[in-house]
């Protein structure tokens, strides 16, 4: 390779490796072929790799990543055979019909047709897939068309927009906010979630892509459709309140094609749910946010409920009572029973499993919901929750309730203590606001959900200059130019152009995800991370 890659450890499983400093056609090339030479001798533990720009993230299994730094020498030697294996060669059908195709044309001083000709006539090449599932950051874009983003994005853009945003051009995979301009639409499908595996992406990195201008307006290629199952119905929706969809242990594996693992928030308390009616770890079931649900049993079943104390009631039917319950305890129901969640207790995330599992379209291997990627239902008012089948879950003769004693830290403490290791951009920081960073109580912005957690406290000052989009890691702590942090979460982007300071230790994430609006959290940093000396205090 014309250019050695960097590497820096990238918390406890992963690191992130360098191989340039632009986003352009040598730099895309040497990717590749650390790439494909990683996938053909793949280290040891070796359970994903998401290309960038200029970046490759090594994501490993637990406990198996290197700890020496470099230890990617051989895998970067030219290979001539790997780093020539082509992508694919893909025509998209475009209409040149965007709501920014005149003012883009005016721009750059030309007409219309003669900016849909010179996009056309492109050639373009898969940078890598990010933002959302299946959108392309193509390159090759015509320097003559570089256009800056729209300063505010526009809160929605419809699947199929063709866009110019700075010196790339894309298409909106699916309904999204967005902020590149759009010249045109395609009616082809970039993302499908019902089909199965990579067959759900129209596009992947390395890629070759061509427009082909349509004067027609073709019609677009129907979803499939993903099977639910036969399975009965247990709950009915009567409120949803905050939040209520379907969690399991999430979808890893997929984040190169821009897909967010996803998966529950308290993947902890998600496992003692299913513990309490004998299903397996990561079984579907209903995961409740911060409150104001209301369920009804459809029939008679036992559930378990755990994780955040949102004030559970049971209200018999037929019966003037009320039951205050617990966290961590099996519930028995009558059909008519129903379930209120009226929140404001401790913690966020609860989570209500049935015996079998909730029923639900399964996508890349898992019926995580995960909204901001067009996969999944999230259960509203008048729905019903599927479950069961001819699974019975009876308690032992005699007993009312089972329980799970619960020995760790209150969800929601008024201040807990987390963990972090060095991110990829800590170097960059200025030792005052790694001091800063460190000895301020960050206080949890009610403006946080499954895809950040923004943090209030005194302004961070982030490195100068651009960083090209890199990989992010679930429970990367990025830095915007305001100053104020935000910790990516379950469903966050899995591409992200902030600095990166920290990383929450995956341990001590469901801690995190537990801390409701208005909670402070201290950060110490894991012993033996590596953190820049600042005086900072580890955890032991």
């Amino acid at each position: 390779m014309n250019q050695c890659p960097t590497g820096r450890r990238y918390g406890p499983d992963a690191w992130l490796l360098k191989f340039g400093t632009r986003a352009d056609l040598p730099t895309f090339r040497r990717g590749e072929a650390l790439r494909h030479a990683l996938e053909a001798r793949p280290p040891r533990g070796l359970a994903e790799l998401v290309p960038a720009f200029a970046t490759l993230l090594c994501r490993f299994d637990r406990g198996t990543a290197p700890g020496n730094d470099g230890w990617w020498t051989g895998w970067d030697e030219p290979r001539p055979a790997l780093a020539a294996a082509p992508g694919r060669d893909v025509e998209i059908p475009v209409r040149y019909d965007g709501e920014d195709l005149g003012a883009v044309a005016r721009l750059h001083g030309v007409t219309e047709s003669e900016l849909a000709r010179r996009h056309a006539a492109g050639k373009y090449f898969v940078h890598c897939l990010g933002f959302a599932p299946g959108f392309p950051y193509l390159g090759g874009l015509d320097p003559k068309l570089h256009t800056p983003r729209h300063p505010v994005p526009r809160p929605r853009v419809t699947a199929g927009s063709v866009a110019i945003g700075g010196e790339h051009t894309g298409i909106y995979s699916i309904g999204s906010p967005g902020g590149w301009n759009l010249i045109g639409t395609t009616p082809l499908r970039l993302f499908d979630p019902g089909a199965t595996g990579a067959a759900a992406f129209l596009l992947r990195a390395g890629d070759a892509v061509r427009f082909v201008e349509s004067s027609q307006r073709p019609e677009p290629l129907p979803v499939s459709v993903a099977d639910h199952g036969d399975a009965p119905a247990c709950l009915a929706v009567i409120s949803a309140g905050m939040g209520l969809t379907v969690q399991d242990f999430g979808r890893p594996g997929w984040a190169r094609f821009g897909v967010p693992g996803g998966g529950a928030m308290d993947p902890v308390s998600l496992e003692r749910a299913n513990r309490l009616v004998d299903n397996p770890p990561g079984t579907p079931a209903l995961e409740l946010a911060l409150g104001r649900q209301e369920l009804r049993a459809a029939t008679d079943l036992v559930v378990g409920l755990a994780g955040a104390d949102l004030g559970a009631v049971l209200l018999r039917a037929g019966e003037d009572s009320r039951e205050a319950l617990e966290s961590g305890r099996t519930i028995s129901l009558r059909a008519g029973d129903r379930l209120r969640f009226p929140g404001g207790r401790h913690g966020v995330w609860a989570y209500l499993a049935v015996p079998g599992g909730v029923a639900g379209a399964t996508s890349m291997g898992s019926r995580s919901t995960t909204p901001r990627a067009g996969i999944g239902t999230v259960l509203g008012a008048g729905g019903e929750v599927r479950g069961g089948g001819n699974e019975v879950f009876r308690l032992p003769h005699g007993t009312a309730a089972r329980r799970l004693p619960w020995d760790g830290e209150k969800h929601g403490a008024g201040e807990i203590t987390v963990r972090v290791w060095p991110g990829p951009q800590a170097d960059a920081f200025e030792a005052p606001a790694i001091r800063r960073w460190f000895g301020t109580p960050w206080r949890v912005s009610a403006q946080s959900d499954r895809v950040g957690y923004r943090l209030e406290g005194e302004s961070l000052a982030s490195p100068a200059g651009e960083l090209l989009s890199e990989p992010v890691l679930p429970g990367s702590v990025q830095v915007p130019p305001g100053g104020q942090p935000i910790v990516t979460m379950a469903d966050g982007p899995t591409m992200g152009g902030y600095a990166k300071l920290a990383l929450v230790d995956p341990d001590d994430l469901p801690r995190m995800a537990q801390a409701a609006p208005g909670t402070h959290v201290r950060f110490v940093a894991v012993e033996g991370s590596g953190w820049p000396r600042t005086g900072t205090r580890a955890a032991r």
